[in-house]
Parts: structure tokens; sequence; C-alpha cells
């Protein structure tokens, strides 16, 4: 009976010492980590995909204000202010940098080299010629993210000259030091070749020289294609209203656009991109390095706003209709 009771004790005096050391348990037990995230645009039309990406990590678990915080300064003025904003951003030593848009993606994985800072981009055309990834399944560098593909845009091409089967030159307005812009005018000139279009080039560099671009629009152009273009994209209002004003079918590269008035896209989905970059990001905290993320495509979609038709006066091709994802009516 003694032994029995003093084995009654003994777990009595071992219960009693494990509930006392509980609140020094829970005490100790580490808090989430805070991660940092730094953003660096270059287009005000490019936020969805910041938008996309604060959901998408949400989703997996990195709630804003608990366990990630962001810095984002805002969309940079111009290709020349992108370093300012990176080299901030590295000098607060954050743990990833998004980099949207092609001139972001360039200057982030340039100046994230010495630190070995990760990088996600997107959207970037193709990241193996723009220079911040050696191959799309093995980047091998800092940087991994979300390619557009230079064949979306000969698709692109190919769906305008569908609308109407009078259209055979088609005006490109575009920023020679993009390295995205001139990847998919590229990729349209040589579409254009097999299709029988011509594709008429106007270089445009600055905020003047875009508007110069959309003032001498040519009278002998059939149709307006609009590249995979930061600068170029900013000023959309612009060139749909010169379109409509020429009564000129005008393709743009996201469908945000064509519902800005644009007639036709092929394109990817800004939000759905950032959502898609978000996995990219997990996967990197998760402790794969962005070397040995394979680059993404981009799932594209085609859009067609028949107020625009009927504001240039056109009539779409029931077949065009048909293959549309969405129309906008």
């Amino acid at each position: 009976m003694m032994k029995r009771n003093g084995r009654i004790s003994y777990f009595f005096l071992f219960f009693l010492t494990f509930l006392q050391g509980l609140p020094l348990m829970a005490c100790s037990r580490a808090e989430p980590e805070m991660m940092h995230i730094g953003v660096v645009n270059l287009s005000p039309r490019l936020a969805p995909v910041l938008d996309g990406f604060k959901e998408g990590m949400a989703e997996l678990g990195y709630v804003e204000g608990e366990n990630v915080t962001y810095l984002y300064a805002g969309p940079a003025e111009s290709i020349a202010a992108l370093d300012d904003q990176i080299q901030v951003l590295l000098d607060a030593d954050v743990d990833l940098i998004v980099a949207i848009s092609t001139p972001a993606a360039l200057a982030a994985y340039r100046l994230a080299q010495d630190t070995g800072t990760p990088v996600v981009f997107g959207p970037v055309t193709d990241p193996v010629v723009a220079g911040v990834a050696a191959s799309v399944s093995h980047p091998g560098g800092v940087a991994t993210g979300v390619r557009l593909g230079a064949e979306s845009e000969a698709k692109r091409l190919e769906w305008l000259l569908q609308v109407n089967d009078h259209i055979r030159r088609v005006y490109v307005p575009y920023n020679p030091d993009d390295a995205s812009a001139l990847s998919s005018v590229t990729a349209v000139t040589e579409a254009a070749a097999k299709l029988g279009a011509t594709i008429i080039l106007r270089e445009a560099r600055n905020q003047d020289e875009i508007t110069a671009a959309i003032a001498q629009t040519p009278d002998d152009v059939d149709a307006i294609l609009l590249p995979q273009d930061s600068l170029v994209a900013a000023r959309i209002d612009d060139f749909v209203a010169e379109a409509i004003a020429r009564q000129l079918p005008l393709s743009t590269p996201t469908d945000e656009q064509v519902e800005r008035g644009a007639l036709i896209s092929y394109s990817f989905r800004l939000h759905e991109l950032g959502v898609q970059m978000a996995r990219l990001a997990d996967q990197i905290f998760q402790g794969t390095p962005p070397a040995d993320l394979p680059v993404e495509t981009a799932r594209f979609f085609l859009t067609i706003n028949l107020h625009t038709a009927a504001a240039i006066h056109l009539e779409v091709p029931e077949i065009v209709l048909q293959s549309a994802d969405r129309i906008i009516r």
C-alpha cells in the first residue's frame, strides 16, 4: 500500500511540475518570423500585379502586418529612377524583391547580384533575351518569375488580322530602351512576314516622343498594336482615343486595356500573374533558391470589346467571337 501511494505521489508531483512549466514553454515558443518584401514597379498600370501578389501570399499564409511587410515607394517616375528605389530596398536588407515589368526586373537583377537578395519578376516577355535568366528551365541566378513568351505576341498579331481581312499595315510604337518591348517587336515583325502583314515601327523613348507617335499615326495604316511596353502602356487612354478617332482596330497586351476601350487583346491577366508570382516567392521562402526555380509562363486569354467594334464600325467575325474567353458587350 505504501508502494502504491508513493507511485501516486510521484505522478502527482510530475504533473504539477509540468503545469507550472507551461507558461514558461509558451513564452519561449518562437514567434513567426517577419518577412520583408521590397517592391519595385515602373508603371501605375501594373498595380493589379502587386494586388494579386499580396492576395496570393495571404492565401499561402503570409499575412501583411502579421508575418510579412511590404516596402514600396510607388511606381518609379522613369527607368533611370529604378536603381535608387532598388538600392533603398537592398539597404533595408529585404528578404525578397518583387520586380514588376522588364526594366524593373533588369535593374533588380543587376543590383541584387552582390547581396544575393532573391528577385521574383513579372511580367517579362522573354527573360533569357532580357538577360535576367540563363534559361527558362534553370534561371541560374538570383531571379526567377513569370514570363509572357514571345510566341504569345505572334498569336496576338494573328488574332488582330482575323478581326478584319483588310488589315495589312500595322502601326507599332515602342520604347527601344525596354527589353520587353524589343522582344515583343521582334516576335511581331517575324510573325508579320509569315502572315503577309507589314509592321510600321515608331520609336518613342519618353512622354514627348509618345505624344508625337500618337499624333503622327500614319494615315495609311490599318490597325495599331501596342507591344509589351510599360512606357507605352501608361498612355493607353490616349491611344484608345486616337484609334477610335481614326476608326482603327487597336490591339493591346492586357485585357484591362480592352476594358478601357481597345478593341482586342490576347493577354495575360495582371492580377492572376501576381498570384502566380506569389507561389514562386513562397517556394523561395521555403528554401528553394531562385536559380533552381523554373520560370513560369503566364496563361493567356482572348478578349474583345464590342462597344469599341461598334464605335469603329467593325463587325467582328463570328469565328473570333466564338474563340474569345471574354466579350465586353
